[in-house]
C-alpha cells in the first residue's frame, strides 16, 4: 500500500518570505514575544511623543494669540492640529498592519507545522507502523530554530525510528535461519549504531547450555567468557539487564574486566530467555562519549524487541523441523532428512566429478538383546552404536538411521579403496565395543555391505539398494565382516 506524500509549499515559494523574515522565525518563541511586545511599546512610545509634541505646539501657538486675534492665526492652529493628529494616525495604522502581518505569518508557519506533523503521524497510524512504500516520505521542514522546529525535529526522527525498525522486522521475517538475524542485528550494532563490540550468546533448547553465536570482533572469540553451563550467564539466572558500570566484578567469568566494562541484555520472550547479548565498552572516559552509549543501547535494545518474535518463531521451526529429520533415540539424521537432501549432495558430487561410498550397516543378531534383557538394554546398545559410527567418520560425512538396527552412511568424497578402509575400521571399533546395561556388559558385531557412486550407478537409490545387496550377502557369510557390491550379486531389474 503506497502511503500519500502531502508534501508542504516548495523551497522556492519558501524562499523570498524566508529571506525577509528568517532572523525573526530564527528566535525562540519567548523571542518573538518580546520583539511583539517591544514593536508596540515602541509604537506607543512614537505615538505618545508625537501627540506630546502636538499638545506644546498647540500650546505655544494659543499663547501667541491675544483677545481678539487674527482668524488666520486660528486657522493656522487648527490646521497644524489636523496634520499631527493625521500623521499618528497613519503611523498607528501602519504598525498595526506591521505587527498584524507579522504575527499572521508567524501562526500561519506554526499551523503548517503542525498540520505536517499531524498528516506524518496520521499515515504511521493509518499503516499500523508498518511504512512499506514510504521510504521516500518527506521529512517535515524545520523552519524555526525556536520549540516549534525541536518538535519538528522530534517528529521526523520517530518516523525515521519507526520506518528503519519497521524495515528491520521485515528484511529478518525474510530470513531462513536464526544464523541470518544474528548477523542482521550484528550489522545494525555495528554499522548503525557504532557499538565497538559485543557478543551474542545463544542458549539451548534445553536451557543447559550456552554458546557465542556471534563474535565482533571476530578476533577476540577466544577473550570473551568461558561458560560451561547456561546458568553461569547472571543475566540469563535472573532475566534482568546486568551491568559492570559501577559494580566491578559483578561478573566471576568475565575475563577483561580490568580494561573493560560490559553490559548484558537478556533476550527474553514468553517468559523464556533465548540468549543474551553482551556489549562491551572501554573504561568511559567522558560525559559526551557516556550519552552516547545510551543512547545507542537503549536504540539496540529497541532492535532486539523488534527481534526477539521472529527469533522465537524459527527457533521454533528449527526445532520442529529437527524433530521431524532426527532420530529421537539417536540423535541421528533419519531417512526423510535423506530424502529431502540427497538432491543437492549428488549435484555437488557431479559438479565436484567426485565419488561417494556408501555403507549399509546392521547389527548382527539384535534381537537377543530385546529378548534377553529388554528394550531399554537394546536402546542403549543402538546409542552406543551411533556414537561409534559418528566417531568413525568425518564432519561431512552423513550418519542415518534408516529403520530399526540399520544404519546407513554416505562418506562423501571417497574413493573406493579408502571406503573400504572406513567400513573396515567401523566393523573392528564395534567388535572391540563394550556396551554397558545395569550392571551388564555386552560385546555385539555388526556386518556392512559396500557400494560406490557413481561407479556402480548413476542412480542413488540403486546405489543404496546394491550395499543392501553386499550387506545381505555378508549375513548369508557369516557376519561381522565387510563386503564389497559386485554386479555377479544383483540379477534382477526389479527392487
Amino acid at each position: 500500500m503506497q502511503c500519500e506524500q502531502n508534501k508542504p509549499a516548495s523551497p522556492e515559494k519558501r524562499s523570498l518570505w524566508l529571506k525577509l523574515w528568517g532572523p525573526f522565525f530564527s528566535l525562540s518563541i519567548y523571542g518573538k514575544f518580546i520583539v511583539v511586545l517591544a514593536s508596540f511599546l515602541i509604537g506607543f512610545a512614537l505615538i505618545g511623543l508625537h501627540n506630546f509634541y502636538f499638545i506644546n505646539t498647540v500650546k505655544g501657538e494659543l499663547l501667541q494669540i491675544a483677545p481678539g486675534a487674527s482668524t488666520p492665526l486660528l486657522k493656522k492652529i487648527l490646521h497644524q492640529s489636523d496634520q499631527y493628529l493625521r500623521n499618528g494616525a497613519i503611523l498607528v495604522a501602519t504598525l498595526m498592519v506591521v505587527l498584524s502581518l507579522t504575527s499572521f505569518l508567524c501562526i500561519r508557519i506554526l499551523v503548517n507545522l503542525l498540520d505536517e506533523m499531524t498528516e506524518k503521524l496520521q499515515e504511521l497510524r493509518r499503516n499500523g507502523g508498518n511504512v512499506q512504500g514510504c521510504q521516500q516520505t518527506t521529512a517535515i521542514p524545520i523552519l524555526t530554530k525556536d520549540e516549534i522546529g525541536t518538535i519538528a525535529g522530534t517528529v521526523n526522527g520517530l518516523i525515521r525510528d519507526i520506518c528503519n525498525l519497521s524495515r528491520f522486522r521485515r528484511t529478518i521475517e525474510a530470513d531462513e535461519t536464526t544464523t541470518e538475524v544474528y548477523h542482521r542485528l550484528a550489522y545494525v550494532f555495528r554499522e548503525q549504531l557504532n557499538l565497538p563490540s559485543f557478543v551474542i550468546w545463544e542458549i539451548s533448547e534445553n536451557n543447559e547450555e550456552i554458546r557465542a553465536a556471534y563474535t565482533w570482533p571476530h578476533d577476540m572469540a577466544g577473550e570473551t567468557c568461558q561458560m560451561s553451563s547456561a546458568n553461569i550467564c547472571r543475566a540469563k539466572r535472573t532475566g534482568e539487564i546486568i551491568s559492570s558500570a559501577g559494580y566491578p566484578g559483578i561478573c566471576p567469568v568475565f575475563p577483561q574486566s580490568d580494561i573493560m566494562t560490559h553490559t548484558c541484555v537478556p533476550m527474553m520472550v514468553g517468559g523464556r530467555i533465548l540468549g543474551v547479548v553482551q556489549f562491551l565498552f572501554l573504561f568511559v572516559d567522558s560525559e559526551q562519549r557516556q550519552e552516547n552509549l545510551v543512547n545507542s543501547l537503549q536504540q539496540a535494545q529497541q532492535y532486539l524487541r523488534e527481534a526477539l518474535p521472529v527469533l522465537h518463531a524459527k527457533r521454533l521451526a528449527e526445532s520442529l523441523q529437527d524433530m521431524a529429520t532426527r532420530d529421537t533415540l539417536t540423535g541421528l539424521y533419519n531417512r526423510r532428512f535423506l530424502e529431502s537432501n540427497i538432491n543437492p549432495l549428488i549435484a555437488g558430487l557431479k559438479r565436484r566429478k567426485s565419488h561417494m561410498t556408501i555403507l549399509m550397516c546392521d547389527m548382527d543378531y539384535f534381537k537377543k538383546v530385546n529378548d534377553e534383557y529388554g528394550h531399554e538394554a537394546g536402546d542403549v546398545v543402538l546409542k552406543g552404536l551411533a556414537h561409534t559410527l559418528q566417531n568413525s567418520c568425518r564432519a561431512s560425512d552423513l550418519v542415518i538411521r534408516y529403520g530399526g538396527e540399520e544404519f546407513l552412511i554416505l562418506l562423501v568424497d571417497c574413493d573406493p579403496d579408502h571406503g573400504m578402509e572406513v567400513a573396515e575400521k567401523i566393523r573392528l571399533s564395534v567388535e572391540n565395543q563394550q556396551f554397558r546395561f545395569e550392571g551388564v556388559s555386552l560385546r555385539k558385531t555388526i556386518s556392512v555391505g559396500v557400494s560406490q557412486f557413481p561407479e556402480d550407478t548413476p542412480a542413488f537409490w540403486e546405489c543404496v539398494k546394491f550395499a543392501d545387496v553386499a550387506l545381505y550377502q555378508a549375513k548369508e557369510g557369516g557376519r561381522n565382516r565387510v563386503v564389497r557390491f559386485s554386479p555377479e550379486m544383483w540379477d534382477s531389474s526389479d527392487y
